[in-house]
């Protein structure tokens, strides 16, 4: 029976997991198109160049610009999405929430806990 209990709970804790990384998937490509267009953007207008990369950052000039481009577009999404992971952490109930802070509900409850057993 506490077999059978504990089984329910995990279940039910995986339960919206494929949602969540359709999500997750929509939300780093939409970080990418974006990170995309704000470099195209940047270089057709020559805010940036590939001299900032190859002089400033010293990277060799034996690597092709469309790796510089696409390393680019990942220093973005990296820094956007740790943006945003700062950002939960600070203004979300459960972000600021303290580990070892007691509370009257748990996220795991005990399994050997036997006061909602009918059975």
């Amino acid at each position: 029976m506490r077999l059978d209990a504990k089984k329910d709970r995990e279940l039910e804790k995986r339960k919206g997991f494929a949602s969540r990384t359709i999500l997750a998937v929509i939300w780093l490509a939409i970080c990418i198109g974006g990170a995309y267009f704000l470099l195209d953007w940047l270089f057709e207008n020559n805010y940036l160049n590939t001299g900032f990369f190859y002089g400033q950052l010293r990277i060799p000039p034996d690597i092709p610009d469309w790796v510089i481009f696409v390393g680019s577009i990942a220093v973005i999404v990296v820094i956007v999405n740790f943006l945003v992971l700062i950002g939960y952490a600070f203004f979300s109930p459960s972000g600021r929430r303290r580990p070892g802070t007691s509370y009257m509900y748990s996220a795991d409850p005990d399994p050997d806990d036997r006061k909602f057993d009918y059975h």
